[in-house]
C-alpha cells in the first residue's frame, strides 16, 4: 500500500475515535458513577415535608366533613317539607291538572 492510503486510514480512524468513540466512552463513564450515589434526604427534611402533608390532610378532611354537613343539613330540610321536595310537587301539580 502507499505510504499516504495509510495515513489517511490511520487518520480516519484517529478522527472517528476521537469524534465518536471519547466522547461516548467519557458519558459512559459518568453516567455509571452516578448510578451508584444514592442522594439521601436529611430526616429534618422528611419530617417537616411529612407535617405539610399532615396538614393537607386535615384540611381536606375538615371540607370533606363540611361537605357532608351540608348534605345532611339539606336531606333534612327536604325531608321536613314536603312542598320543597320536587317528587312532591310534580304529583300535587298532576292532582291540580286532573280535577279540572
Amino acid at each position: 500500500m502507499d505510504q499516504n492510503i495509510v495515513g489517511a486510514i490511520i487518520g480516519g480512524i484517529c478522527f472517528v475515535s476521537v469524534t465518536t468513540v471519547l466522547p461516548l466512552s467519557i458519558m459512559w463513564m459518568r453516567r455509571s458513577g452516578k448510578k451508584n450515589e444514592v442522594k439521601e434526604l436529611p430526616v429534618s427534611d422528611i419530617v417537616a415535608r411529612l407535617e405539610r402533608m399532615e396538614l393537607g390532610m386535615e384540611a381536606i378532611s375538615a371540607e370533606i366533613e363540611r361537605i357532608g354537613e351540608g348534605q345532611r343539613f339539606t336531606t333534612k330540610l327536604l325531608s321536613e317539607n314536603p312542598e320543597h321536595n320536587a317528587g312532591a310537587a310534580m304529583v300535587n301539580a298532576n292532582n291540580a291538572t286532573r280535577s279540572r
